[in-house]
Parts: C-alpha cells; sequence; structure tokens
C-alpha cells in the first residue's frame, strides 16, 4: 500500500503491486506444493512492476510486460505460467478484501491453442520399452522404467516414491507421500502388479527411495533418461513422460475401461464420485483390469529384451559367482576368478577388486566383460543388497577413500593405484 496499511478494499491506484505479490507469498504462496514455481513467478512480477500500483496493470502494459519476458527467453507456455502466478496474487488479494477490484489479466495462450499444443512426450511403445530397459547401465535407471510403466506415474512421482507408501499386505502403492499436499496434479493409490511386486519387495527400510543413487534421492532423471535413449539408438521425441502416456495408449488397446485408465493417471472425477474414490483402492478388485493388462504388456517386454532380467531385483552373487565356468583361462584359476567375480557382483568399486583379490587390472577387468556377456552389469551406486550391478568405466580407477590425482611435472611421471609416484628418470 502506497502509506504502509493494509486498507480495506482499496482502489488499484492505491494500492503498490509489489505489496500485493510479497502478501501473496507470505500468506499462501510459499506453502503450496509448487512454491519454487510460485516463487519464480513472482520474482518475474517483481522485478518488471517493482514501485508501480495496479492500476498501471492495464492491457496495454500487460502487452509490454509480456514482450519483456519473451525477450527474456519465455516460452508462450513459460509466459502463461507466469502471468498466472500474478492473476493468482490480485485475485487473492480481492477475495481478501485488500483490493477493491483486480484487472484482468490476459494470456497468451487460448484454451484451442492449449488443446493442440505438442504433448511432453511421444507415446512410447513396447518395442521400444524392451530396448530402454536393456540399455539401462545404471541399477536405479533400470528401477525408474519399471516403476514408471507399472504405475503410470509422472517423473517426479517416481522419484518421490519411498518404501514407506507401499501397503504390502494390501499390495497397493500411495503415490503421494506423507505430508505432501495434493494439487491438481492429483496422485493416486494404485494397486502394485505382479512384475513390479518383487521389486516393492526387495526394499526393507521405510525411508529409501526406491529410484537412488547411493541411498540418496534423485532430483531429475533426464540426464539419466538421455544416456540411456542415445544407448537405446532411440530418437529425442521419447521423454521420461512417454512412458506414462504409452503405457495409457496400450491399456486402451487392450480395452480396459476408461475409468480404471483414468483412476491410474490421477485424473479424478468431480463432485462426490471424487470422494469416492479416494476409498475405492481397498475395494477386491480395484483396477483388476487395469493391473491384469500392464502385467501382460510387461510380458510383451520381457519377450523382447535381450539383456535385462526385470524378474530378479535381489540376486545371490555367491552363486552366480561360481557359474558357469567358462573355458577361456584369466590366467588365475578358477578359485581366485570366482572371487574376482564375487566382489564385482558384490558391488566393489574396480581399485577396491584389484586391492582385495591381489590381481591385475586387466585380469579384473577381463573378467568383468565375462560377467557383461552373461548378465546387465549396473553401475554400483544405491544398493547394499547383492544385485548384479558394478562400476562405472570411469570410475573403476577411483573408490570413495581414494586421494586425488595430482599432476605432477616431468616427462613420464604417473601416479600408480597406491598413489605412489613412478618416474622415466632414475
Amino acid at each position: 500500500m502506497l502509506n504502509n496499511v493494509r486498507p480495506d478494499k482499496a482502489a488499484p491506484e492505491q494500492v503498490l503491486i509489489d505489496n500485493i505479490l510479497l502478501g501473496y507469498w507470505n500468506n499462501h504462496a510459499k506453502n503450496l506444493p509448487s512454491a519454487k514455481a510460485q516463487w519464480n513467478g513472482l520474482a518475474y512480477w517483481y522485478e518488471y512492476w517493482t514501485g508501480q500500483t495496479v492500476a498501471e496493470i492495464t492491457p496495454n502494459g500487460q502487452r509490454l510486460f509480456r514482450e519483456w519476458l519473451a525477450n527474456k527467453g519465455s516460452s508462450d507456455g513459460g509466459i502463461d505460467r507466469i502471468l498466472s502466478v500474478g492473476r493468482a496474487a490480485l485475485n487473492r488479494a480481492r477475495k481478501w478484501q485488500e483490493l477493491r477490484e483486480a484487472p484482468h489479466i490476459f494470456a497468451v495462450q487460448t484454451a484451442i491453442m492449449k488443446r493442440s499444443r505438442t504433448p511432453m512426450g511421444r507415446p512410447i511403445v513396447v518395442t521400444e520399452l524392451a530396448k530402454m530397459m536393456d540399455a539401462a547401465r545404471s541399477r536405479h535407471m533400470l528401477i525408474y522404467l519399471l516403476v514408471a510403466s507399472n504405475t503410470l506415474a509422472r517423473p517426479s512421482a517416481v522419484l518421490d516414491l519411498r518404501r514407506l507408501q507401499f501397503d504390502a499386505g494390501h499390495k497397493l502403492i500411495d503415490l503421494n507421500p506423507p505430508g505432501r499436499l495434493q494439487n491438481k496434479k492429483y496422485r493416486p493409490i494404485v494397486p502394485a502388479s505382479s512384475t513390479l511386486l518383487p521389486w516393492l519387495n526387495s526394499v526393507e527400510t521405510p525411508q529409501a527411495y526406491y529410484v537412488a543413487y547411493k541411498r540418496k534421492a534423485i532430483k531429475s532423471i533426464k540426464q539419466m533418461w538421455y544416456i540411456t535413449r542415445d544407448a537405446a539408438g532411440l530418437d529425442s521425441g521419447l521423454t521420461p513422460y512417454s512412458i506414462r502416456h504409452g503405457m495409457a495408449r496400450e491399456l486402451r488397446k487392450r480395452r480396459v475401461p476408461t475409468e480404471q485408465i483414468s483412476l491410474f493417471l490421477g485424473h479424478l472425477p468431480k463432485g462426490s464420485d471424487a470422494t469416492t474414490s479416494i476409498y475405492a483402492p481397498y475395494e477386491p478388485d480395484f483396477c483388476a483390469e487395469a493391473v491384469v493388462a500392464i502385467d501382460s504388456i510387461m510380458d510383451d517386454v520381457r519377450n523382447q529384451l535381450k539383456h535385462a532380467d526385470i524378474d530378479q531385483p535381489v540376486l545371490d552373487a555367491a552363486a552366480i559367482a561360481v557359474q558357469p565356468r567358462f573355458e577361456h583361462d584369466t590366467g588365475v584359476g578358477l578359485s581366485k576368478r570366482d572371487e574376482v567375480r564375487f566382489l564385482i557382483l558384490s558391488g566393489l568399486p574396480h581399485r577396491e577388486v584389484v586391492l582385495r583379490a591381489g590381481v591385475s587390472d586387466g585380469t579384473v577387468s577381463a573378467i568383468r566383460q565375462q560377467l557383461k556377456a552373461e548378465r546387465p552389469i549396473y553401475r554400483a551406486s544405491e544398493s547394499a543388497s547383492c544385485v548384479s550391478f558394478a562400476c562405472a568405466e570411469t570410475d573403476d580407477k577411483q573408490s570413495s577413500t581414494a586421494q586425488p590425482i595430482e599432476k605432477i611435472g616431468g616427462p613420464g611421471r604417473i601416479r600408480t593405484c597406491d598413489q605412489a609416484v613412478m618416474s622415466g628418470r632414475l
């Protein structure tokens, strides 16, 4: 307010936009699940409109604001999201009688334009999903693909999923974490498919994330998605949202009732039916046709897999280490070879395997290549259980406790695996 006193139904020319934005943030927006996006939108409004009154938000003033946002690199959709934040702040001030009237905030995109816009990712098909799973080189990427395809959840919901959200007794997955307020991106409770159940049961710690790296939550799956997609030889039209869209299409092709697909997608019906649907997951046959169809899709995926194993989340490293025995001799004997195999399967970094087994780098690399020929070898990252994963090639030479490698001047000077300096000079 111009006099810094909260008015009752003040005229637009009496109220500073700064105060409207500040009140909206302190009294409402900071408590929303979308608080970060709200803050970013308010920052744009504050930067442009600071020191001006609400009366100056005229149609022409809005046009100049939109042009200013466009010059900053915002897309039409991005501009509309920023405008929606200011619109919400102004409407809140009007409802709380801090403002006599709020100006109409014009959007860039019309309703028709929004309906015709390009989806966030084209639907994935079964063959492509199998290729993605075969191309996954990190265990958390494989788990992401499995959870996303068996729950139809949005990428953020998959990354937020923890063991405490899985009700093993009822075989239900609550995609909304405790403490998170539901918003228009509703996260439903969905039944677990037979394919996903072993993976859900493989984690015991309630607070543990299913998709984790070094037992920590992952903020974004995009980088690993791009790496896996490129390794699978697929086009850039596939995004993390493609699984959600593709699975919904596959369920329709299998004649799953629209209501069940909508419940999986978190599209709640309006009115009293929305309240009823909250308790529906505890019905014995809740979304039964959708679950059968999802398992059928996973069967089709299995038939096209060449490398990945989606049925065994936890493996017996000791048993795998001694079978099968290749005729190729690595030069260390079968007993030592089995020891190295066990250490690799247990997830130890390359350097640690070399030190514990007392063999050369080349021997460990050769045995790792034999293992890769038998089964997927994933990066050692997040699990304490015996699963088939190993270090990435770029991390083989250094464990988490290794000293940083220094640059030593002079010709021929290097550091060995135990950090001793070697030089070509005597």
